[in-house]
């Protein structure tokens, strides 16, 4: 009697991920380098290192860091625009060199869900690992066409850490020209990235997704669109903050306490940063709970589809399991 051997079948969630994972290994590592060394050379070369206190310490890293990973990160998003494939199919199309950049990436959001679990507040820690996942999921593949606009919300990123670095070592007070002007680029870069260009990409992201809406789950259309648009509010919302203190510094930029003025009361003169080290409008130490963060790496961003996103045709050979 033959018996007929059983047929076992495996499910893998994320089929594409596995040539990509010693990049994603092998970036994660990287950051923990870049993290060490920024601990181990900031204090030779930033004066007023020793004066920082151990949360600032561990900021300052976070911020090398998030330069880093931004520098990096831009030129190859911008590249990875290009892929013929994704262009074809955005949402469930796939490109060897695109995967090898998100996977770049979601060693940096490994990283951030792992530090800010130990070092800073829960919101953090879930913004990484919903990071990380989005990233990850492009290994289905789904939604990788989504990946390079998406990273190119780090635009901003620098010019928001030099405004931090100067405002912690000092220099905003010895290069205040320098310091403003940066203030002002950074307004310029986050509201040309997020609000227009990000604004922009949300609607065809809206228009693709709602033309494909039979072959996705009804919980991931849920998911992914609630989540564009919260987070597009969020970015007007901390924009018009910017806004808001941008034009108060300029017309004058100081609040006075004291409210009789025929008694000539000794007036307190408050200052402080344009933007503070979350990446916001700058209020006093008493309000800063009373606003949502921006994030430390300017960390939010929106998912959205390159210009003229063609109606999306699925890749052959790809087995929908959800």
């Amino acid at each position: 009697m033959t018996s007929t051997p059983t047929e076992s079948h495996h499910y893998n969630p994320l089929p594409l991920l596995g040539p990509h994972l010693p990049t994603l290994l092998l970036s994660t590592a990287g950051w923990y380098c870049v993290q060490y060394l920024s601990h181990r050379l900031s204090p030779r070369w930033i004066s007023k290192y020793g004066e920082f206190d151990e949360r600032t310490r561990r900021g300052w890293a976070t911020h090398v860091v998030s330069m880093v990973h931004a520098l990096i990160v831009i030129p190859l998003a911008i590249r990875c625009l290009s892929s013929t494939s994704l262009k074809q199919d955005p949402l469930f199309g796939y490109d060897p060199f695109v995967g090898h950049v998100l996977a770049f990436s979601s060693g940096y959001f490994l990283w951030d869900t792992i530090d800010s679990s130990l070092n800073s507040t829960i919101g953090f820690v879930i913004h990484g690992a919903a990071c990380l996942a989005v990233f990850l999921f492009s290994f289905r593949p789904f939604l990788a066409g989504f990946g390079p606009p998406f990273l190119l919300w780090e635009l901003s990123t620098p010019f928001l850490n030099i405004h931090w670095f100067m405002d912690k070592a000092g220099l905003n007070t010895r290069y205040p020209t320098f310091f403003l002007v940066n203030a002002l680029v950074f307004m310029l870069v986050f509201f040309l990235a997020r609000i227009v260009y990000g604004g922009a990409n949300s609607l065809l992201f809206f228009n693709t997704m709602w033309q494909e809406r039979a072959n996705i789950p009804l919980h991931l259309q849920v998911i992914y669109c609630g989540g564009n648009l919260a987070l597009n509010a969020l970015n007007w919302l901390w924009f018009s903050k910017m806004l808001k203190k941008m034009i108060a510094r300029l017309s004058g930029g100081e609040t006075t306490k004291g409210k009789d003025v025929s008694a000539k009361p000794k007036v307190v003169v408050e200052r402080t940063p344009l933007l503070d080290k979350a990446g916001e409008v700058s209020i006093k130490e008493e309000e800063e709970d009373d606003l949502v963060a921006i994030g430390e790496e300017e960390k939010d961003e929106t998912l959205s589809l390159p210009a003229k996103a063609p109606k999306p045709v699925k890749s052959a050979g790809v087995e929908e399991k959800w």
